[in-house]
């Protein structure tokens, strides 16, 4: 039941005061504060800033727990349910990310609406501990409600629930940066470091050059572009003054300038290549949320701070038979994405061209979908031996599946023998022994 008003005391305002009110919501210096003081069911009302990613970063203060941080699903006026099972809950959020907040009771007008989808909702709710759950109502949000819904079943579809460690930690990295970490000690062998970063949309290069930045070795980067960019060469040769920056025609998304480059011996030099590509799906809805995750959570996983490179060079050292490391979040098949998912259209050309290099059609499906991850150099021989121009891949009509580029995406994972999977916080080595490559 909800509680009595003589148990609580809420305030309502439409917008936050800017002085400290006796009530529910309330702000005071930088921060504004959410407190229910009494077990019951409430109705929470949130009016974020503008944001590319719906997401609100919120503290929950319980009183004898520690704090915690969750990211909650959020448009520009969102309603909760929250279900809280003891009093003194206290949500926090940064004042400059909200323009207006409001707390009640939950109420008998409000069980048509709770009622409604009832099933379809709860899948996005987070849990805040001690029995205490808060639930988007996002199918009573309007246009912008469902869409977000949308946009959270896809993340769902690959692993990254609502409330899932795989969401959480990345919209974390998003919002706050890699956590402190203590200087550990680097691998005994410097390898020789190649990096590939194939940029269609040039506005992502900030974001790279910061993870880039932060990793604190010394590489070759190799940066790809589908047009000429004068101030993004300058920014980026200022930075990484032995930057080499092609142009090439847009096809075959980030694989095809990547196999040019394979093809044309710039990665000869070199030990360990670790690919990128500012992925992108879409400029709005729920494909461009996906796409955020992806890619971010991708590039966290492989170059997410200089702790992360080390473990992976690590990992390769340690072993000798490891071919390729990427993103444990998205290794396919898995627990999300079955075999049958994981083929799509592609694999009769995967088949052939396995076949085409010597390697047999029954090996394993076993790839990282969108081809971020590091790998050995002399793991690619195969695919230089194919020697695919550029002109093979199709013209770029916005294919979701079924093209060169996506049978390749598969290709890359089983031509290795051994493969690894990190993520931002942890490392190991699962093997798959590969059919011989003749």
């Amino acid at each position: 039941m909800s509680p009595d008003a003589a148990d609580t005391t809420v305030a309502l305002p439409d917008v936050l005061p800017r002085e400290p009110r006796k009530g529910g919501v309330y702000s005071s210096g930088t921060v504004s504060e959410i407190h229910i003081r009494a077990p019951g069911r409430y109705i929470v009302e949130l009016s974020p800033t503008q944001r590319r990613m719906p997401f609100l970063r919120l503290a929950v203060r319980r009183p004898g727990h520690a704090d915690r941080t969750i990211y909650a699903p959020v448009t520009t006026r969102t309603s909760y349910l929250l279900k809280s099972s003891e009093g003194g809950l206290v949500l926090q959020f940064d004042r400059d990310d909200v323009v207006a907040a409001s707390v009640r009771p939950l109420s008998i007008s409000d069980i048509g609406a709770l009622l409604t989808r009832r099933r379809r909702h709860k899948r996005f709710q987070l849990p805040l501990g001690g029995g205490i759950v808060l639930q988007p109502l996002l199918h009573i949000c309007g246009p912008q409600g469902r869409e977000l819904a949308r946009a959270l079943g896809s993340l769902a579809g690959w692993g990254f629930g609502t409330a899932s460690d795989n969401l959480q930690t990345t919209l974390s990295r998003h919002f706050d940066g890699p956590p402190a970490e203590a200087p550990k000690r680097r691998p005994t062998v410097e390898p020789k470091i190649a990096v590939a970063l194939h940029l269609h949309y040039p506005d992502l290069w900030p974001e790279f050059e910061a993870l880039l930045e932060a990793t604190d070795r010394q590489f070759q980067l190799f940066l790809t572009l589908t047009r000429p960019d004068a101030a993004l060469t300058q920014r980026v040769l200022a930075r990484f003054p032995g930057a080499e920056i092609a142009v090439y025609e847009n096809r075959g998304r980030d694989v095809g300038p990547f196999i040019q480059l394979l093809r044309e011996g710039k990665f000869d030099p070199f030990d360990l290549i670790c690919k990128l590509h500012g992925k992108k799906s879409g400029s709005s809805g729920p494909r461009m949320v996906l796409g955020e995750i992806w890619r971010q959570a991708s590039a966290f996983d492989l170059i997410g701070s200089r702790d992360v490179v080390d473990r992976i060079i690590a990992n390769f050292e340690r072993s000798p038979g490891t071919q390729m490391i990427g993103s444990r979040r998205f290794r396919l098949p898995n627990e999300w994405k079955g075999e049958k998912a994981a083929w799509g259209e592609n694999r009769p050309m995967v088949l052939n061209l396995l076949e085409t290099m010597g390697m047999s059609s029954s090996s394993r499906l076993d790839f990282f979908a969108g081809t971020m991850f590091w790998v050995r150099r002399g793991a690619l021989e195969p695919l230089r031996r194919l020697d695919l121009p550029l002109a093979v891949f199709p013209e770029e009509t916005s294919q979701q599946d079924g093209t060169l580029q996506h049978a390749l995406e598969r290709v890359l994972g089983m031509i290795c023998t051994k493969i690894g999977v990190a993520s931002d916080g942890d490392m190991t080595t699962e093997s798959r022994e590969a059919d011989s490559i003749g």
